[in-house]
């Protein structure tokens, strides 16, 4: 725990000081746009009249190229993290697990006890709680009964529930990743600055500082607009895997408490 806290004191501490370096290179830089000569004739109108702008605007491009290779491997990793949610969005769903509809059907075919016709339509299903179930009714007619139906439903449970959460462990790898090469990021682009100051002994350009300080702020903020998305979408899908596996449980209890019942 204190290394994880000096690690991320570290990193507040270099991007603190890259934001003051890189606004005292900024400024130096309007302080030291030499002033162009007016002549004589036009001295009196240039005093009256307001001073021209010289500020330059920024494309939104070129602030994602200050971030340079580690810049683009952040959106390469921003891309692959879209894909993933989209994909769960899609398979992480009640539709894809808890189908409406399942439930009434099934109890329909295991009250007038067809097992097969249940065990077909399991088959044809295909969600989480049609697999379950399938997994139960496999068991019917076994030796110790009921409880070698729940053992089947208990171990089929726990694993297609892993399967559910191992998805997600990729998204995870990107929710903690991209912070890291955000800092990564910072650290090089800082490393280049002062590389130009020891080159120059000093008397560096404030342009020349420019680009090493730009890198380390674009990606530490590029890490971060990836990273906490990221996490956001990881505790969204945990939830609803959780949400939909308590339902499942509910509906298969009341579905299969039948069989405990009648041993």
């Amino acid at each position: 725990m204190m290394i994880k806290t000096s690690f991320a004191t570290l990193a507040l501490m270099v991007f603190i000081l890259g934001l003051a370096l890189w606004a005292t290179a900024k400024n130096q830089v309007h302080a030291g746009q030499p002033v162009p000569a007016t002549p004589p004739a036009a001295a009196e109108a240039t005093e009256t009249a307001p001073p021209p702008a010289t500020t330059e605007e920024i494309s939104l491009w070129s602030t994602i190229k200050d971030g340079g290779r580690i810049g683009y491997l952040i959106i390469l990793m921003s891309m692959f993290s879209i894909a993933l949610v989209i994909e769960h969005l899609v398979t992480i769903r009640r539709t894809r697990l808890v189908p409406a509809g399942l439930a009434e059907e099934l109890e329909g075919l295991l009250r007038q006890k067809q097992y097969d016709e249940a065990v077909k339509l399991c088959n044809k299903d295909g969600s989480f709680l049609a697999i379950v179930v399938q997994a139960g009714l496999s068991q019917v007619g076994g030796m110790f009964g009921f409880f070698d139906m729940q053992s089947a439903m208990q171990e089929v449970s726990e694993r297609q529930i892993s399967k559910l959460y191992r998805k997600l462990e990729y998204l995870s790898f990107i929710a903690a990743t991209a912070p890291m090469l955000g800092l990564l990021g910072t650290v090089t682009g800082m490393i280049t600055a002062f590389n130009k100051i020891a080159a120059t002994q000093g008397s560096a350009n404030p342009s020349q500082l420019a680009g090493g300080i730009s890198q380390a702020l674009v990606t530490t903020c590029m890490g971060l607009v990836v990273a906490i998305p990221a996490m956001f979408f990881v505790s969204f899908f945990r939830n609803r895997i959780d949400e939909f596996v308590a339902e499942t449980e509910s509906i298969v209890e009341k579905l299969m408490g039948r069989f405990r019942k009648s041993e």
